[in-house]
């Protein structure tokens, strides 16, 4: 059990990018490819909250919860973790702000609340909120709240997956807002997978409103992440944007960064960072 759950943690922890589009009933080129841009944005927010996934698992490690890494973990020397088992609270504290091994400037806080009864009982049962929490420059706020059974084997696993009052500040405060449901059937071993469906929705810089559907199951292979790439290779998205349909189609199982974007007017190839 302790040699597959971080493994199965940092497998299953993506959140939904968000792309956003213009309402024009007939796009203009030129704000249509503005909309585009702002696909990377979202991915960044994406990125922001996987991060503390994997910061949260590496430290839940320390107590039991994992063990083989997919990397090392990105913390910076002086970062102070700290558990409570018997109150089930684990902490870890940026400070004022380091600079972790790989180059991110973290500070702020990383709170963690988890069951030791469910875990004892074969279950997960884990929130993880903010204080203060900023990443190169960014504010992130929100809870995340991950429910399901332990691995057994190579048996599939489920796990619900929830992001509420998401919210990401840049520096000139202007902001996003995110919220996502999912689940997360999960297969252990030498080719494992993770299979994605769920909804979510928010709001982009620009204040436009959307919400987005998995069409076709989201496939997250293990060799792929072996590789850092942490994009599904495969399924669709649609995303609704002020009454305008967009669908992103994450490609038939190849290792790469690659999704191709169809809205009204026409279509377009981006890679996502």
């Amino acid at each position: 059990m302790k040699s597959n759950l971080l493994t199965l943690a940092k497998l299953s922890l993506l959140a939904f990018p968000v792309l956003l589009f213009s309402c024009n009933d007939e796009p203009d080129p030129v704000t249509t490819e503005s909309k585009v841009a702002v696909v990377e944005e979202q991915f960044e927010v994406n990125a922001a909250y996987e991060d503390i996934d994997l910061l949260a698992f590496d430290a839940l490690q320390g107590i039991g919860l994992g063990a083989r890494i997919l990397t090392d973990a990105d913390i910076c020397s002086n970062t102070a973790i700290t558990n409570n088992a018997l109150a089930g609270k684990l902490t870890i504290d940026f400070g004022t702000g380091c600079t972790s091994p790989n180059g991110v400037e973290r500070k702020g806080k990383i709170l963690i609340s988890y069951s030791l009864a469910e875990l004892l009982q074969g279950k997960i049962s884990a929130n993880i909120t903010l204080e203060g929490y900023e990443a190169d420059g960014l504010k992130i706020e929100g809870i995340k709240t991950i429910t399901g059974n332990l691995p057994s084997g190579t048996s599939p696993v489920s796990l619900n997956v929830k992001i509420e009052n998401g919210k990401v500040t840049w520096p000139d405060n202007s902001f996003a807002t995110y919220t996502s449901t999912q689940t997360r059937m999960v297969t252990l071993g030498e080719n494992g997978s993770v299979v994605i469906t769920g909804t979510a929705a928010g709001t982009g810089r620009e204040g436009f409103a959307y919400t987005a559907l998995v069409t076709e199951e989201l496939v997250l292979n293990q060799e792929c992440v072996r590789t850092n790439v942490f994009v599904p290779s495969s399924g669709k998205m649609d995303f609704s944007v002020l009454d305008i349909s967009v669908l992103v189609d994450l490609g038939s199982g190849t290792c790469d960064k690659l999704a191709t974007v169809t809205y009204p007017g026409g279509s377009k190839e981006i890679t996502l960072d």
